[in-house]
């Protein structure tokens, strides 16, 4: 039976310990691992302590598929293995990533490989041809958070760009790493084959698609649109694109900045299989994931629901810590204890740490966009006859900090308003 080549999922945790309990813990957590190693689908672990500081480690499990982790990190004995390792712990945070490639170093100069030396034609047949996908020039129209990181992990990858963002400064960084800067959406658009839109919402879309960038593409054009919308909206963009002559692929992405720049988002796509064919290289290099879904403004509707869920966890995740800090609980002691717990995901740990620093700005998502994409989901949902009614709350909430000012800060601020709305409530 051949090895399970599928590369591993690997849970990165890394983990401050009380100044003095450095031997206790690695006792502890020898024996903790000892134990996760029984687990079928595990694939090995790994603890690597900082020589920077000498009480933060990295724990790094791997495990044969989510899945397999998820399952585990459900189970009784995971949250046993937790309590055990609790009292070394004055904090930290655990992340989930999954291997793209996994290279092994390079031989040394002059010793060829184990197949032998790599001759001329094997050097050639490794360059891309002109005109390939892998050497065609790209343009990218959107650079904030999301847009600027795909545009970096693009840039790194090799490709040729032309980039524009309305607020030129967020195209400095780029154009440092070897982009050119466009001043206009039709200047960068103009001519190319492929463009890739991250834009804030449905108004800047219309405006930048269809106002600038569809008139001075090539003919044929893919434009490959990352931006969340409407589903009814995505099907409209691919219908108008395609009277045009041009082609839209639905990109929508999931993941937050940091993953956008390393190449680890989530994909999930809608439209014709030939035109995600024509980018699916640009799309591996964005994600560590590439789902399609079907038909146009499917994988729309699924990235709204996604939010959904996530503008949930934060509102829940709020309106429990402004609970427990009201009757007495350390507001500190209170997130990282939610995020250790079996109740806990990614999000609501990521979320918990930046309510824990108070840490809004800048924004891994905005609560304006929080806002808007709630908004969007309910109105898809109401055609289709399904009453949101506990998110359509979630939504009014952001629709408040949006109102207050708070707009352009992370979600994660809602936990400000909960807890002061919560102490006004109180003192009436």
């Amino acid at each position: 039976m051949e090895a399970d080549s599928r590369p591993p999922f690997r849970v990165m945790l890394r983990m401050e310990v009380h100044p003095g309990r450095r031997q206790e813990f690695e006792r502890t957590w020898l024996q903790v691992a000892t134990g996760i190693a029984r687990e079928p689908a595990n694939r090995g672990q790994k603890l690597v302590r900082s020589v920077d500081d000498e009480h933060v480690y990295y724990v790094f499990t791997d495990w044969a598929d989510e899945s397999s982790f998820r399952t585990f990190e459900l189970s009784e004995a995971h949250v046993e293995n937790r309590r055990r390792l609790q009292p070394f712990r004055r904090g930290g945070e655990m992340v989930v990533t999954e291997t793209v490639h996994d290279l092994p170093p390079a031989p040394a100069a002059g010793t060829g490989t184990a197949a032998g030396p790599r001759t001329a034609a094997q050097d050639a047949a490794d360059r891309p041809s002109p005109g390939s996908a892998v050497g065609e020039p790209l343009a990218f129209i959107g650079l904030g958070n999301m847009g600027g990181g795909m545009a970096h992990r693009l840039l790194a990858a090799g490709r040729t760009l032309t980039v524009h963002n309305r607020t030129a400064a967020k195209a400095a960084p780029l154009a440092e790493a070897g982009a050119t800067v466009a001043a206009s959406p039709a200047e960068a658009a103009k001519g190319h084959s492929v463009v890739l839109l991250s834009l804030a919402d449905e108004a800047a879309v219309e405006e930048v698609l269809f106002g600038q960038v569809a008139e001075v593409l090539a003919p044929g054009a893919v434009v490959v649109d990352t931006s969340t919308v409407s589903p009814a909206y995505a099907r409209e963009c691919a219908q108008r694109l395609d009277r045009l002559g041009l082609r839209r692929v639905e990109a929508c992405v999931v993941g937050n900045p940091f993953q956008a720049r390393e190449g680890k988002l989530r994909v999930y796509t809608s439209g014709e299989k030939s035109d995600l064919a024509r980018v699916g290289d640009i799309l591996d290099t964005l994600g560590a994931q590439v789902v399609h879904l079907g038909a146009p403004g499917t994988a729309a509707t699924l990235k709204l629901i996604f939010n959904l869920l996530l503008g949930a966890q934060v509102a829940s995740l709020a309106e429990a810590v402004a609970y427990g800090v009201a009757a007495g609980l350390d507001r500190d002691r209170l997130l990282a204890s939610v995020a250790e717990s079996g109740f806990s995901s990614v999000v609501l740990r990521f979320r918990a740490e930046l309510m824990r620093k108070a840490s809004y700005e800048p924004a891994f998502f905005r609560s304006t966009l929080m806002e808007k994409d709630l908004r969007l989901a309910l109105g898809d949902a109401a055609v289709a006859g399904v009453p949101l009614p506990v998110l359509d709350s979630v939504r009014e909430r952001f629709a408040d900090v949006n109102a207050a000012g708070d707009g352009d800060k992370d979600a994660s601020v809602l936990l400000e308003h909960t807890v002061r709305d919560g102490g006004a409530k109180a003192e009436s």
